[in-house]
């Protein structure tokens, strides 16, 4: 096997299937005409098929550009964005630390303890929010999706307004995004931070242990996914009918079950209501009920603000 054999092999190993025979002819013509031509002007046919290869550089790269791929994780087109949204979303991690640090304090344990476990807490959620962050941009910068600024190039449009109707403001973002994680980490917190204990000594969980077999784990995942469409939706820089379709699928996923689980009584733990209300079945009652509406509203004016900020920039598109 020829360096080029070899060469244009390493080439196609990258190249989608239904390319390779096109990219095979092109590639091997390319060098075949610049090894004939160094050989016409005097060169070694050996020496001129090495420097013709080693001046078209590193198979992998040159793949890249056949199969038009990035060679970076978030080029200079959404860079910015994802800068500026991440270094405002990482202040958002210190607060379940804190919440934990506190927490643990209450709960007996030893300042040293209590400092590990916020650390160690704010780290987890720092990271968790730093990588979800970068695959959203790394995917978006791969399926070419439609950003705010598609040239990539600084206008004078993109200047803060008072009143942008298609820009998504990083503020709305970031305030959601701390809200799901507040979620997330209540989620997780209530099973052994809830103010109750039995008498064993061990916490007595908020929500029904027996969630944590299904409900809980895909709640935690709507969560995630749902702050990942925040995040996506700053990324693209407004609202589209897609966006309204998806939010509406996420509030919905969310909502309902948290709702049917409340109205049907399975959503509290309770010995969780015994221990907060004693035995006033009409206060735990009181609780699944404020839970349903409150739940309700969110989900209501969630998907509402969706949908009419989506039909507001489709009719200034129209016009």
């Amino acid at each position: 096997m020829t360096l080029t054999d070899r060469y244009v092999a390493a080439t196609l190993r990258s190249i989608p299937v239904d390319k390779r025979d096109d990219i095979d002819r092109e590639l091997r013509a390319s060098i075949t005409d610049a090894v004939d031509a160094r050989v016409e002007s005097g060169s070694d046919p050996a020496e001129a098929e090495e420097r013709v290869l080693t001046e078209l550089g590193d198979p992998a790269r040159l793949a890249a550009e056949y199969s038009e791929r990035p060679l970076y994780l978030i080029g200079p087109e959404l860079y910015l964005d994802w800068r500026r949204l991440l270094s405002v979303l990482l202040w958002i991690a210190p607060i379940p630390g804190v919440v934990v640090l506190v927490l643990d304090v209450l709960d007996g344990a030893s300042a040293i303890s209590a400092l590990g476990s916020g650390i160690w807490t704010a780290g987890t959620v720092a990271l968790h929010i730093a990588f979800w962050t970068t695959v959203v941009f790394a995917v978006l910068e791969r399926t070419g999706a439609s950003v705010a600024n598609p040239t990539g190039v600084w206008t004078v449009d993109r200047l803060p307004q008072v009143d942008d109707s298609r820009r998504v403001p990083l503020s709305d973002t970031v305030f959601t995004v701390a809200i799901y994680v507040f979620l997330f980490v209540f989620l997780i917190l209530q099973r052994t931070y809830s103010g109750f204990r039995s008498d064993d000594g061990s916490a007595i969980a908020i929500l029904d242990p027996d969630l944590w077999s299904f409900w809980i784990p895909a709640l935690l995942v709507l969560l995630v996914l749902s702050a990942v469409f925040e995040v996506v939706l700053y990324a693209i820089g407004g609202w589209t009918i897609s966006m309204a379709v998806i939010n509406t699928v996420l509030s919905l996923l969310f909502t309902l079950p948290v709702i049917w689980l409340a109205a049907s009584d399975e959503l509290f733990n309770p010995d969780y209501l015994v221990a907060a209300f004693g035995e006033a079945t009409d206060s735990a009652s009181a609780a699944s009920t404020a839970v349903i509406v409150v739940v309700a509203l969110v989900a209501v004016w969630d998907i509402g603000e969706g949908w009419v900020k989506a039909l507001r920039d489709r009719g200034t598109h129209a016009c």
